[in-house]
């Protein structure tokens, strides 16, 4: 019993010394973070983007990082890492230094959507990345080949109903959210098409622009010089509203189909999760501040999408939502789960 009594007492001395020795070390880096955040950046912070260049995320991104730059007094470079359903940025992300000098410029497919997905990405997102800023929403289109005889959603329905199997439609890989759209919509309206995955949204356009597929859903602003020169055609804006870009293009409720249950189509800011939220702070103030500037507001509209310029509680609840709503319309739509 003495045995047990002393030893008691020396745990909770050494508990006790922990505690204190956590506590100082919280009291000595506390200051150190809020210092370092008054002179962020001094180099310059890098923005990954997990998509190739040319398709709307890089499109975006890249207008970010020049608002951004002489906010920062430093120059913010973006730096495209492409694949596997854009895992390859999301991981590249999570591995760097959580310092504010590498940051990511995403959609939501590889943080809600890939967990879905076999094999499961290497992170977890939930656990490994924070959201900071929600910078602008980008509304989606549905678009065909004009060698496609149909000028209607609801004249392709028909075409795809008559003849199911013989139209093919990409997407920027399996579990990217043009991917689930697309079979969602397909589900809704009675057809069936081949899906055709590419690396991302700007081979997707390719594939088209070739003749390997006949349907897509991208970003406005990928697709608008192919519109204006007539070698795509679109047929329904997912957005639930006509956009001011394209006043000319039905919803998909105009168009004879069921409206999205939830706002889908965002980006955002993200940092490894253990960055001082101090820094924290200072890149979402300085985000934020970028996207509600009248004259870059305006030339978020000048590339079709919706500022929003919102912070981490909105981007928070916006992920919460798509981690609760994707496994509801993976299992909706029957889509298969496996890369393989």
């Amino acid at each position: 019993m003495e045995r047990n009594f002393f030893s008691g007492r020396r745990a909770g001395a050494a508990l006790s010394l922990l505690t204190v020795s956590l506590l100082t070390v919280a009291l000595v880096f506390a200051p150190l973070s809020a210092a370092l955040a008054q002179t962020f950046p001094t180099k310059p912070v890098r923005i990954i983007v997990p998509a190739e260049p040319g398709g709307g995320l890089d499109i975006a991104a890249r207008n970010v990082a020049q608002g951004l730059t002489p906010r920062f007094g430093q120059q913010v470079v973006i730096e495209n890492i492409a694949g596997a359903s854009q895992q390859r940025g999301v991981h590249a992300l999570v591995k760097a230094l959580p310092d504010g000098y590498t940051l990511m410029y995403a959609g939501s497919t590889p943080i809600t959507i890939a967990e879905n997905f076999d094999p499961k990405p290497p992170y977890d997102a939930r656990r490994d990345l924070i959201g900071v800023a929600v910078v602008a929403r980008n509304p989606r289109l549905i678009v065909i080949s004009p060698d496609v005889k149909a000028n209607t959603l609801a004249e392709f329905v028909a075409l795809a109903r008559q003849q199911p199997g013989k139209f093919f439609y990409g997407s920027p890989g399996i579990g990217h959210s043009f991917h689930l759209l697309t079979e969602l919509i397909s589900t809704q309206a009675g057809i069936k098409m081949t899906h055709v995955p590419y690396k991302s949204s700007a081979p997707a356009n390719r594939g088209m622009l070739g003749g390997e597929v006949q349907f897509l859903i991208q970003s406005p602003e990928a697709v608008a010089p192919f519109l204006r020169a007539g070698k795509m055609r679109a047929l329904a804006t997912l957005d639930h509203n006509r956009l001011e870009s394209l006043p000319d293009v039905p919803t998909l409720s105009q168009a004879g189909a069921k409206d999205l249950d939830f706002e889908e189509g965002w980006h955002g800011i993200y940092a490894p999760v253990k960055t001082p939220r101090d820094l924290l702070a200072v890149i979402e103030r300085e985000v934020m501040g970028l996207v509600k500037s009248p004259e870059f507001a305006a030339t978020l509209k000048s590339i079709n999408f919706v500022p929003v310029g919102t912070g981490m509680p909105d981007i928070a609840r916006r992920l919460e939502i798509e981690f609760r709503v994707w496994p509801e319309v993976v299992k909706a739509a029957n889509i298969q789960t496996s890369r393989q």
